[in-house]
């Protein structure tokens, strides 16, 4: 099975032969770093080659003439192509996105486990460092997203003022209480080791004293110990009291996490050079604890093989950032779902604002056939698992709406992207009805997908393809999308994909009152919807899950999900698509039962 990570670089096999350096983008360089230190004999390394005007780091391999494998774009498989850099090409299965790619690689290292690392390695507990997309964690987004673009900008400047915010926002994190599984377990296990260590101690000592003071030689006495009772840790101690500091990154060992920030802090310490430690005195600590780990060593020539950039600090200030930590579950941030806009007079006056003309009508529309699920494999068939029968029904139901709509629209050949698939159940199903098109299921949760590559392989479909990925580094090619109840934004990034490149989409949107302003998404979408505030229409998506069974506000629910909706097929129509607006058969087999369906003209 084919195992390759690509990465990016500005240079050719050409260059590199010549002068022995490699000119490589932030994201590939910190790639390479992870690659060098874990070593995976199963992995595979290949640079594309590529032009580019991205702020680039040289490695200079003049010392240790390494044999690097380069080819050029044009030659790489058109999965690989359809992703942002870094990418894996596993089997069936494409890889992106930083983090992602970084564990992947963890996973085949052959380097032995430093002693500074967790019982399960690198990955931590359960393997779950850095897991969680950086759509919903705000960690994972800070090392993988926040953090690269502050490096990016601090290597194209040459004199600074302010000291970027999320250096800051580190410093803060490395000062507040370690929030780990199982912390009191970790607790116990530390006071473990350090009492072990002076019971140690102190039993050598006793015994060489025993030694020096008697001429003969007496009856070895067993060392009594009372290492137990001291290891109790009362779990109503506060988490801050339990004398666990940011030894790393995420607290008392070594994780993934610190190998991926490394790279970015020794630019800056180099950049910095002696005020990297008066200014961020938690963060000089860390850096110095990573470096002086054995097994760091083995990338320290790619480290220092890096051009120097060498930045003027000026009176450099401090700006004011939230003193929290980069954990999601701090209990000091700010959790801005907790607000709500469901004041009756607010929904009111939010829909004053609507005039005629802005809602699109909701149409019937018939599909010339349904499906015969007797017919259907248990690989693409809900009664193939293990749901209660109304659970089996109503999945069906839902699965049938949209798949039958997808059939309407398809023809040969087409490539039809499940964004937000899960395990599956919907991009399978297409890809079963649709043999001669290919479908690309896409999730972000490396074990959903795993469930759905399963399912497939068990069916023996040849015509899908698995990308796990978030939204942001998909950048393909493709003639349809498809996505059932992708979660809040989800639905509006995937109607930007397809929107982007011209493709037709199958909509079933969810999670309303999850709606939020992003950097890459403002609220209302589209110009016929301009007249409303951010406040108003979050107030609506607010309302719009008031779909509840039986709920006396329904009816004004499926109202105002039909509004944002609307907004969003307006935003489509303005791109030049013909949309239609209309709703699943049964209404009972889901409460968020809008589908949204865009044709490009």
């Amino acid at each position: 099975m084919e195992n390759i990570v690509f990465l990016e670089t500005n240079s050719t096999s050409d260059n590199y032969k010549q002068s022995y350096q490699i000119s490589l983008p932030l994201q590939s360089y910190i790639i390479y770093c992870i690659y060098k230190y874990c070593a995976p004999d199963e992995v595979d390394l290949c640079f594309v080659s590529i032009p580019s005007s991205e702020n680039e780091i040289t490695l200079d391999f003049c010392e240790e003439k390494v044999n690097l494998h380069f080819t050029n774009l044009k030659d790489v498989p058109w999965q690989v192509k359809s992703c942002a850099f870094p990418v894996t090409l596993y089997g069936d299965t494409i890889i992106t996105g930083l983090c992602a790619v970084a564990r992947h690689i963890c996973k085949y290292r052959t380097q032995n486990q430093s002693s500074f690392e967790h019982e399960e390695g690198l990955l931590g507990f359960r393997k779950g460092c850095l897991q969680a997309p950086n759509e919903v964690s705000i960690w994972t987004k800070f090392c993988e997203v926040d953090l690269l673009r502050t490096i990016k900008e601090c290597l194209s400047t040459e004199k600074m003022c302010v000291l970027p915010k999320n250096m800051v926002r580190f410093e803060n994190h490395l000062r507040k209480p370690v929030r780990v599984h199982n912390v009191y377990k970790v607790a116990r296990d530390i006071k473990k080791e350090t009492l072990k260590k002076i019971d140690d101690d102190r039993k050598i000592a006793k015994e060489v004293t025993s030694i020096s003071e008697n001429t003969r030689t007496s009856k070895t006495r067993k060392w009594k110990s009372n290492i137990k009772k001291q290891l109790e840790v009362d779990c109503s101690i506060k988490i801050e009291d339990l004398n666990i500091s940011h030894q790393f990154a995420e607290g008392p060992f070594f994780t993934l996490a610190d190998l991926i920030l490394l790279p970015s802090y020794y630019i800056i310490a180099q950049s910095f050079g002696t005020t990297f430690e008066s200014v961020l005195p938690l963060t000089s600590k860390w850096f110095t604890n990573v470096m002086n780990i054995p097994e760091i060593q083995t990338i320290k020539s790619v480290l220092d093989g890096i051009r120097k950039h060498s930045i003027l600090l000026e009176n450099l200030s401090v700006p004011t950032t939230d003193d929290v930590s980069l954990y999601k579950c701090d209990p000091k941030r700010q959790n801005p779902k907790k607000r709500l806009f469901t004041k009756p007079d607010d929904i009111e006056n939010a829909l004053s604002t609507l005039v005629e003309g802005m809602e699109l009508n909701v149409k019937n529309i018939p599909f010339d056939s349904c499906i015969n699920w007797s017919d259907i494999p248990d690989g693409a068939n809900p009664t193939a698992g293990h749901l209660p029968d109304e659970r089996v029904t109503r999945k069906s139901q839902q699965l049938e709406n949209l798949a039958l709509a997808v059939l309407n629209i398809a023809k040969e050949g087409d490539v039809i992207v499940d964004f937000c698939s899960g395990s599956g159940h919907l991009g399978i199903l297409i890809a079963y009805l649709l043999p001669k098109c290919t479908v690309i299921l896409l999730e972000n949760k490396e074990q959903s997908l795993l469930r759905a590559r399963q399912r497939v392989h068990d069916m023996g479909l040849k015509n899908v393809l698995f990308f796990q990925c978030n939204l942001d580094f998909f950048i393909g090619k493709f003639d349809i999308g498809i996505a059932l109840h992708a979660c809040g934004i989800a639905s509006d990034l995937v109607l930007d994909k397809c929107l982007k490149v011209n493709a037709k989409f199958v909509l079933c949107p969810c999670c309303y009152g999850s709606l939020h302003a992003t950097d890459r998404l403002v609220y209302p979408r589209s110009c016929k919807f301009s007249n409303v505030t951010i406040d108003q229409y979050l107030c609506i998506g607010h309302a719009a899950d008031q779909t509840h069974k039986e709920h006396p506000l329904t009816i004004r629910g499926a109202r105002c999900m039909a509004i944002i909706d609307s907004d969003r097929g307006r935003l489509a129509e303005e791109f030049g698509y013909t949309v239609t607006l209309s709703r699943l058969k049964p209404l009972s087999c889901t409460p968020k039962n809008n589908l949204l369906i865009g044709v490009p003209s």
